[in-house]
């Protein structure tokens, strides 16, 4: 079952370049999510008074390119698979010519809030949605922590990047990402695809350290992202693929 919304993209949502930021793209993308699963009795206030929450595992984004302010765009998701304990999630952005310039995968769970555990898919709501149950996982590009890495910086979790489920919200890992690039960089490049996991939450006030390595494979970049606890166990890890403005 599909669903969509329209949004004008306004200029306090775009960076200096004038391109849509990736934390409110995800944003955006995780509102019209929301109103389906409001209107389907299964939104973050229903999960809630079930001690329950949606939290996201995995994401694959490949990016043509990212709207400009003004522009009328199209926000469309779609459940598109569960099995026992995951389920599966599309988006996609379409421009005013109908043609799809952002896409997305990702992998949810149903979050027990009091004992901070995953629990098992609800089946009866996965089939309310009409979604298919999979005999097969989808797969998504492997991450590994790396050896190395070029640069570090210590973030401090504030409560305002906090979302519902009482730890770091998603769409803030790329605030923590972004910002490890020098500006001049980012007058040059722009991010064509995205693959992000997410191990462990980052709960209020603890200090992780975001640490990168940039890497050149012809004429694309790549830069290698993880998140560290202060013991040093990884958190999250990121590969976000660059190419020439």
């Amino acid at each position: 079952m599909r669903y969509s919304e329209k949004h004008t993209v306004e200029f306090g949502e775009c960076d200096e370049n004038r391109h849509l930021k990736i934390p409110t793209m995800i944003d955006l993308l995780m509102m019209v999510s929301e109103h389906q699963l409001d209107a389907g009795d299964a939104g973050t206030d229903d999960l809630v008074k079930r001690g329950l929450g949606w939290v996201v595992t995995q994401y694959h984004f490949d990016i043509v390119r990212l709207p400009s302010p003004g522009e009328k765009i199209v926000l469309t998701t779609e459940a598109s698979g569960y099995n026992r304990f995951f389920e599966y999630r599309d988006f996609s952005i379409t421009d005013y010519k109908g043609q799809e310039i952002v896409t997305v995968k990702s992998q949810w769970v149903l979050f027990d809030l009091k004992q901070r555990k995953l629990t098992p898919t609800d089946s009866e709501l996965m089939e309310s949605f009409d979604v298919p149950l999979l005999k097969k996982m989808p797969r998504f590009p492997r991450l590994r922590l790396r050896n190395e890495y070029d640069i570090k910086r210590k973030y401090r979790v504030r409560y305002d990047d906090l979302d519902t489920n009482h730890h770091l919200t998603n769409s803030h890992y790329f605030n923590w990402f972004v910002d490890m690039m020098s500006r001049d960089f980012l007058r040059d490049y722009v991010i064509e695809s995205i693959d992000i996991k997410f191990d462990k939450e980052v709960q209020y006030g603890e200090e992780p350290v975001s640490v990168m390595k940039l890497e050149k494979n012809g004429s694309a970049i790549y830069s290698h992202h993880a998140i560290l606890n202060e013991n040093g166990k990884e958190q999250a890890l990121c590969e976000l693929k660059w190419r020439k403005i």
